[in-house]
């Protein structure tokens, strides 16, 4: 599939690799049994003509199952670039740990 993807010179032929990979991936966290099953299908971004997994509601499942409150009151992003829109602040790693002191 990402062999496909890389090879296709047409962006639906790229999706279509991508989106297959996509499923593949979603299939894994299912059978992995984590959470209640999560829809693998994909998905229209936004009004963008773009099918995307929309990985936000496998999080959501998954953030859904943590029971203790010291980890639930963590904050729900992965890294700084889904925290922060500042060159600025993601240019300078300095900076951005800073920021996640706070």
């Amino acid at each position: 599939m990402l062999r496909g993807a890389l090879a296709a010179t047409e962006w639906n032929a790229r999706e279509e690799h991508l989106a297959a990979a996509y499923r593949t991936v979603a299939a894994m966290h299912n059978a992995l049994g984590l959470t209640e099953p999560v829809d693998p299908a994909t998905r229209p971004y936004h009004t963008r003509p773009y099918q995307v997994l929309h990985a936000e509601r496998f999080t959501d499942a998954l953030f859904a199952t943590i029971s203790d409150p010291a980890v639930r009151a963590l904050p729900h992003y992965g890294n700084a670039d889904q925290a922060f829109d500042s060159t600025d602040v993601l240019s300078s790693r300095a900076n951005t740990r800073a920021l996640f002191r706070t």
